[in-house]
């Protein structure tokens, strides 16, 4: 495979993006490597890329390029991780074990699965094909092109499904949220 060339971002705009974006990528990078230090390193060398080849990322699309190589950096962390984790699983498992068996508010609980229930039911209220790009992309973790190649549809029209299918559910939240109040 040919190196990619480096293609410097300018340092200034570097910064201006650092400080846009650099705390959501890190809650973001901690969704999937559970870990604030690693996360921190995510996002580092996320910024690192930027830095080398963001010269040709357009300025509207440096964020979504971002939280791609985010993404991608997280997993490649988290695989790192798991040889390590055998002994950590001990340890996460008395964690959950207490969690479970000590459960302050039982009524949280019963809330949570209501909540997963509205949200199964807001699914499965949304067209064949925008459940089947949400059910790729959330539940089998596919990328984009992966789901475009999978369905044989442009990927375009995938990253439009997922956009229509979100915008619905969330404005089907919204309405649930205004008859409650």
């Amino acid at each position: 495979m040919a190196a990619v060339p480096d293609r410097p971002l300018d340092p200034d705009t570097v910064a201006d993006c650092h400080l846009a974006f650099s705390k959501i990528l890190e809650r973001y990078a901690w969704a999937i490597v559970r870990d604030w230090s690693l996360a921190a390193d995510v996002v580092q060398a996320s910024f690192v890329a930027l830095a080398r080849f963001g010269g040709d990322v357009a300025p509207e699309a440096r964020k979504s390029w971002l939280f791609r190589v985010a993404h991608r950096e997280a997993l490649r962390v988290r695989e790192r991780q798991k040889p390590y984790s055998h002994s950590s699983q001990l340890a996460t498992s008395a964690v959950l074990e207490t969690q479970v068996t000590y459960e302050v508010n039982p009524l949280a609980k019963m809330a949570a699965q209501e909540e997963a229930e509205d949200l199964r039911d807001r699914i499965n209220l949304l067209s064949v094909e925008q459940r089947q790009v949400l059910r790729l992309r959330f539940f089998e973790n596919k990328t984009f092109a992966e789901i475009a190649v999978a369905l044989q549809i442009p990927l375009g029209t995938a990253l439009s499904r997922m956009r229509l299918a979100l915008e619905r559910l969330r404005s089907m939240s919204n309405e649930t949220e205004d008859e409650k109040s």
